[in-house]
C-alpha cells in the first residue's frame, strides 16, 4: 500500500477502478490519500430496482454532498419476485425452493416463514411501481448525478450488503426465468430519463443472463407501447446513445393465436428507436436463445423468431438494420439470419466508418454465400476486424424441418474464420 500511496493521484483511481469492491474498501481505510482516490471506483455504479432498501441506499448516495459526481453509471436489477408464486400459491412456491439443494431441507415453520417474506417483498415491488416512488426516485436522482452516462439492465439479482441478510434463504427473483413484460419496472427508469429531461445517458446494456442462472430476461415486451409517453421516452433514451448492446428475448405473455402478429409489432416498435440513434457508434443485438439449427433444443421457454416473422423473411430488416448511421464503427450479430445482399449492402453503407463486424449464429438464406460477404469486407470496405463464429448458409423451409439427411449433416453446415490484415495492408480471410 505504501507504493500505491507514491503513485500520483490520477494514476491510483484508474488502478482502483479495475478492484473488486472489498478491495477498494480495504484500501480506503489504509489512508485518507487512498481514502480519496478509491471513492470514485466505489461510486461509479449504483443499484437501481423495485425495492425499498436498495432504492435507500440509492437515494442516500444521490443526496450526499460528494458521492453523486462520481456516479458514472445506473445498474438497473431487472429480476422480479413473481406474482404466480407470491399470490396464495404456497405449494408453488415450496415446489421451487425444493429444486435448490440449499433451502430444501427446512421445517414446515422455517418454509411458510419464507414465503410470507417473499409476499411481502412482491407487494413491496408492485407498490414501488404503481405508486410511482420507483419513476419519482430515479428522476429527482438525476438532477444530482451529472455524470451518469451508463443504464445497465441486469437480468439477474443484484443485492446491496444489507439485503443479504434478509434474503439469503429466500427463492432467488426470477427462479422460473421469466421475462419483461409491458409493465416491467425498468419501464419506469426509462421514464424517469424523459421525465427529468436528463440528457447525458450515452450507452446502455442489456446483460445476457447465463442459461443456468435464475432472472428475468430482457425482452421484446418492453418496445410495446401502450400510450403514447412510453413511445416519447423510448425515442428520447435512444437519440441520445452512441452504444447500444442488447441481449434481448423474444419470449412473451400473450396468448399464442396473437404472438405472430405481436411480435412483429413489437419489433417494428423496437425498430422506430433504433432508427432514432444517429449518433450511433457501437450496436449489438443478440437473441440468445434462437436457434440455429433445427435440432437444437430451445432454451428458457422462447421460440425461434422464424416462428413469428416468417421463415422467408430477413430479421435483419425487421430490427431496423436497413437503416444507416453515419458514426457507425462496430456491429455485432447473434442469433439472427437475412439474406446476403442485406448484409453485403449494409457494409457497402457503411464503408467509410465500419471497422469492426462480428456474425455469431448467423444464418444466409435465398442462395446467399458467405463468400461473397467476406469478399465485400476484405476488397471494399475499411474493415480491420471481422469475425464469423458458427455461421450457416441454406435455410430450412420450416424451422424445425431438417434439410439435410441427419442432424449430424445440418450441424456440418457451419464457418468460423476471421479476418487477417498483415503490416504491409496485406488482408485475407482466415478460416478457423
Amino acid at each position: 500500500m505504501a507504493c500505491l500511496e507514491l503513485l500520483p493521484a490520477e494514476l491510483q483511481i484508474q488502478i482502483f477502478s479495475y478492484l473488486h469492491g472489498p478491495d477498494v474498501k480495504a484500501a480506503r481505510g489504509v489512508s485518507r490519500t487512498l481514502r480519496d482516490n478509491a471513492t470514485p471506483a466505489i461510486f461509479r455504479s449504483i443499484v437501481a430496482c423495485a425495492r425499498y432498501q436498495a432504492m435507500g441506499a440509492y437515494q442516500k448516495i444521490s443526496l450526499h454532498s460528494i458521492y453523486p459526481k462520481y456516479v458514472k453509471e445506473i445498474i438497473f436489477d431487472g429480476s422480479i419476485y413473481e406474482s404466480i408464486l407470491a399470490k396464495n400459491y404456497e405449494n408453488a412456491y415450496y415446489e421451487e425452493q425444493d429444486k435448490i439443494e440449499e433451502l430444501r431441507f427446512a421445517s414446515h415453520w422455517e418454509k411458510r416463514s419464507r414465503w410470507i417474506r417473499y409476499q411481502e417483498l412482491y407487494k413491496e415491488q408492485e407498490d414501488m411501481k404503481d405508486s410511482g416512488v420507483l419513476l419519482q426516485t430515479i428522476a429527482r436522482s438525476l438532477e444530482w448525478m451529472p455524470n451518469v452516462s451508463s443504464v445497465v439492465y441486469s437480468p439477474c439479482p443484484r443485492l446491496i450488503p444489507a439485503e443479504a441478510q434478509q434474503m439469503r434463504d429466500l427463492l432467488p427473483r426470477g427462479t422460473d426465468m421469466y421475462c419483461t413484460t409491458r409493465d416491467h419496472a425498468f419501464r419506469q427508469l426509462i421514464g424517469a430519463i424523459y421525465l427529468s429531461k436528463y440528457t447525458g445517458i450515452r450507452e446502455f446494456k442489456a446483460e445476457a443472463r447465463p442459461e443456468e442462472d435464475p432472472g428475468t430476461d430482457f425482452a421484446l415486451c418492453l418496445f410495446d407501447f401502450p400510450e403514447t409517453i412510453d413511445r416519447e421516452a423510448g425515442r428520447y433514451l435512444f437519440q441520445h446513445l452512441t452504444k447500444l448492446e442488447l441481449s434481448m428475448s423474444l419470449a412473451t405473455h400473450v396468448h399464442w393465436s396473437e404472438m405472430s402478429s405481436k411480435i412483429v409489432e413489437l419489433l417494428a416498435n423496437f425498430t422506430e428507436l433504433l432508427v432514432v440513434a444517429k449518433d450511433m457508434r457501437h450496436l449489438t443485438i443478440r437473441f440468445p436463445f434462437c436457434t440455429l439449427h433445427p435440432d437444437d433444443h430451445f432454451s428458457g421457454g422462447n421460440m425461434s423468431i422464424l416462428h413469428f416473422v416468417g421463415a422467408r423473411q430477413s430479421i435483419f430488416r425487421h430490427v431496423g438494420l436497413w437503416a444507416t448511421w453515419q458514426k457507425l464503427r462496430s456491429l455485432s450479430l447473434e442469433g439472427t439470419h437475412a439474406d446476403e445482399h442485406d448484409l453485403t449492402d449494409f457494409i457497402t453503407r457503411h464503408k467509410n466508418t465500419l471497422s469492426s463486424l462480428t456474425c455469431t449464429k448467423f444464418m444466409l438464406f435465398s442462395g446467399g454465400t458467405w463468400a461473397n460477404v467476406v469478399d465485400e469486407v476484405v476488397y471494399n470496405s475499411t474493415v480491420v476486424s471481422f469475425v464469423l463464429d458458427l455461421v450457416n448458409e441454406e435455410f430450412p423451409t420450416h424451422p424445425r424441418c431438417s434439410v439435410g439427411s441427419n442432424a449430424t449433416e445440418t450441424r456440418s453446415w457451419k464457418y468460423q474464420g476471421h479476418l487477417v490484415v498483415s503490416e504491409d495492408g496485406k488482408r485475407n480471410f482466415v478460416c478457423s
